[in-house]
């Protein structure tokens, strides 16, 4: 292997890593959110949703495992195999390797929370994964360019919002589309009005995360390519325009689900007698279904700008 394929590998773990914490935002607010009208059919998603979230801490961590020993393998010009003494003093000497450390003992601590039983659970059990996933985002701010203005500095606090925002746009998406939305499709009568109470959260919150994103995105921009001469004359610009292009599409997505597609998906689950509700489910999980792709697209470029340097640092 070279350090061409490894620099790939390192971007397309990140992209993973970012994807699967993502998941595991959507999946907690999902639960949530469904869980305030228990039934056996809400039991059964519940129970879904348990081992996506299980197998979502399993694969962020294991991915931010490898990231990291690729990572410290770059860095001291070595294999793989040949990288433990790049490790230890990257995790000893470093300020990212502290970093680093306790975001990935936070993400164990998720990984192993997510095997206790998921019925029955109290406010308790969430605030603990609630707490460690957000120690984990702050972590990775500070192991990102926002901490060369300074530990615990204005910047890390804006990425922090920035990464939590995108989280739980892409998170939900992804789950909605993927988890949710079909198992609506043959919902008793008696779970559309949860349904419908869950859509509405879905697109409030994707509004909310939408309106941080681009406050704080734009913050992180200007921040990043320093001047407007930047933003097309460096890489680290033009990923950044690639990146704000996906998100417009995105958001354009969702506001098709949410002004066209979702009034007629409320009325029909809102209305006992609806004949239609099957096949407006199948639309708006369509739309979402395009929209987590081009989310994931959003996460690949987040990716690749991490790992580029600022226009003048190169």
């Amino acid at each position: 292997m070279n350090d061409g394929f490894l620099g790939i590998l390192r971007l397309a773990l990140t992209a993973l890593q970012n994807l699967s914490f993502a998941v595991l935002v959507g999946t907690l607010l999902s639960d949530r959110w469904l869980a305030r009208s228990p039934s056996p059919w809400q039991a059964r998603v519940s129970l879904s949703l348990a081992r996506v979230f299980r197998s979502g801490a399993i694969v962020a961590l294991l991915s931010g495992v490898l990231v990291f020993w690729i990572h410290c393998a770059l860095m001291s010009d070595s294999s793989l195999i040949d990288a433990g003494p790049a490790v230890r003093s990257m995790l000893a000497e470093t300020d990212f390797g502290h970093a680093w450390a306790i975001g990935a003992g936070l993400l164990l601590c998720v990984a192993i929370v997510s095997f206790f039983p998921w019925t029955g659970r109290g406010f308790g059990f969430q605030l603990i994964l609630w707490l460690a996933l957000a120690g984990f985002a702050l972590s990775r701010s500070h192991a990102g360019h926002p901490v060369d203005a300074g530990a615990f500095s204005l910047p890390v606090w804006v990425d922090w919002v920035h990464l939590l925002a995108i989280s739980a746009w892409v998170g939900l998406v992804w789950v909605a589309a993927f988890m949710v939305a079909p198992k609506m499709t043959d919902a008793p009568q008696a779970e559309h009005q949860n349904g419908a109470s869950f859509v509405q959260s879905l697109s409030d919150t994707a509004t909310y995360a939408l309106v941080a994103l681009f406050v704080t995105g734009t913050y992180n921009g200007w921040r990043g390519v320093g001047s407007p001469g930047n933003v097309l004359d460096s890489w680290y610009g033009q990923l950044l325009v690639l990146k704000l292009g996906l998100v417009i599409v995105a958001a354009a997505l969702g506001g098709h689900n949410r002004f066209f597609e979702m009034p007629r998906l409320m009325e029909s689950l809102q209305n006992p007698s609806s004949t239609s509700r099957a096949r407006y489910i199948r639309r708006f999980a369509t739309v979402l279904h395009v929209e987590s792709w081009v989310l994931a697209g959003v996460l690949v470029a987040a990716a690749v700008l991490v790992a580029s340097p600022l226009p003048g640092t190169s």
